[in-house]
């Protein structure tokens, strides 16, 4: 074993002068950590060996608000926690930015699952000493393992490695386990994603992507006073491609900015042509995705679409959630200022539904608070659930901020957020999000109550 280990690092030479290490790390460049792995499989015999990927989740954070200086920092003392603690490392490599990756062999007293469960334990050691010394409480370590054995050494490193990677991408996806072990199964998911993200373009042209609107009701009068526009995708065949399934892909694809501009435009085109007909309009909301931060065309996006069809800048707000703040916060900054600067107004959605930073609502200009629905998770509210609701909407009146509760699904839960002095509700209890037809009728009540 110990030979296996040491073989494959002299096995491996380059051409002298040649850069063979990571100018930050110290440690193999990718290229050569490949190179072992693959000589280190050709050895393999009756060993097992584990490739281990981790990324360092909401590690943009720290670069952004500290610097790149800290982050550097945080990278070195995480690869020093690895070098230290690891006695059967074969070779070890940063892929790129806050993404390792090592070869280990494995004892052969543990079972996969339970090398999996060590890792996992290790990470939360590890997440609780980072999480003190760099002052950031959501960052944590995300780690997918796949197996190599005597009956997969036909697999090649690249393989192996990709097959960590995609497990590490499941585990960045959960709530609770950090750590999630290769399966087979996993390549299933990847041809449903490939067969869901080949057909958003088509989806888009053909109009099989509706747009479902959820009223936004006024506490104090019941009355209509916006909505929020969500996205449905019904196949010609009339089934439904649910978002709980294609939007976390499309997302990861880049194709959420398509359909995000694809649902601005059809919205742009509803109240143009309710206002062209004389009937009655009311504020639209519209989701909008992290990708958006990067290159920030959306400016540019919007603006054309108030010159195209000429609707009042006030009927149209904008929506970001509560992570997206928080993960880029300069970024998210600049983007609300220039969605102001248009005339329309944005919301933090989804507010408490993770690592609340409330010194974040004294730096960002929000015009809406949405408090997320794990507030009114039960149908009747808990009293901790009660003291926490009042007290932000206590917070976001005095900060002049408007104060909207989502997830209403109960009279009980409607007449308390009255009782505090919540000023909008949105949820079942009023109405699910509903076709553009229902929404349209739903507007038209001579009464204006629901």
């Amino acid at each position: 074993m110990d030979t296996l280990i040491r073989q494959t690092g002299e096995d491996v030479t380059r051409a002298e002068g040649i850069n063979m290490k990571d100018s930050l790390t110290g440690l193999d460049r990718y290229e050569v950590f490949l190179e072992k792995l693959e000589k280190a499989i050709e050895q393999i015999g009756d060993a097992r060996i584990s490739i281990v990927y981790t990324d360092i989740k909401h590690f943009k954070y720290i670069n952004d608000t500290y610097g790149y200086q800290v982050g550097n920092a945080l990278l070195r003392d995480f690869v020093e926690e690895i070098t230290e603690n690891s006695v059967r490392l074969i070779c070890f490599s940063r892929v790129y930015s806050d993404n390792f990756v090592t070869a280990n062999i494995l004892r052969p007293d543990i079972t996969n699952e339970q090398f999996k469960e060590v890792i996992h334990k290790v990470n939360l050691e590890w997440e609780t000493k980072f999480r003190e010394k760099y002052l950031n409480s959501r960052l944590q370590f995300c780690t997918g393992i796949s197996i190599i054995d005597k009956n997969s050494r036909s697999l090649d490193a690249e393989t192996a490695v990709s097959n960590a990677n995609l497990a590490r991408k499941v585990a960045k996806e959960m709530d609770s386990d950090c750590c999630v072990l290769f399966d087979h199964s996993m390549m299933e998911g990847i041809k449903r994603e490939v067969e869901i993200t080949s057909h958003v373009p088509k989806a888009i042209a053909n109009h099989e992507l509706k747009v479902y609107y959820q009223p936004k009701i006024e506490t104090e009068t019941l009355r209509l006073i916006g909505a929020e526009a969500l996205v449905r995708w019904q196949k010609p065949d009339g089934t439904f491609v649910y978002p709980d399934e294609f939007i976390p892909l499309i997302e990861r694809s880049g194709q959420v900015v398509d359909v995000d501009y694809y649902v601005y435009r059809e919205t742009f085109k509803f109240l143009a042509d309710r206002m062209a007909a004389g009937k009655n309009v009311v504020p639209i909301s519209l989701n909008v995705s992290r990708i958006h931060l990067n290159k920030m065309h959306i400016l540019e996006y919007v603006r054309e679409l108030f010159e195209e069809y000429q609707i009042p800048s006030g009927l149209i707000e904008f929506e970001l959630t509560e992570s997206i703040y928080l993960d880029n916060t300069e970024r998210a900054l600049e983007l609300v200022k220039g969605l102001h600067k248009l005339g329309t107004k944005v919301s933090m959605d989804d507010f408490g539904s993770g690592y609340s930073s409330l010194n974040l609502l004294s730096r960002l200009p929000i015009d809406i608070i949405k408090l997320d629905k794990v507030f009114l998770k039960d149908d009747t509210l808990q009293e901790s659930d009660k003291i926490i609701i009042s007290c932000v909407v206590d917070m976001a009146k005095r900060l002049s901020i408007t104060s909207l509760c989502e997830g209403v699904e109960t009279p009980e839960q409607s007449d308390y957020l009255k009782q505090i002095g919540c000023q909008i509700q949105q949820g079942y209890y009023f109405s699910k999000p509903i076709p553009q037809e229902e929404f349209e009728l739903f507007m038209d009540q001579k009464s204006g109550k629901v």
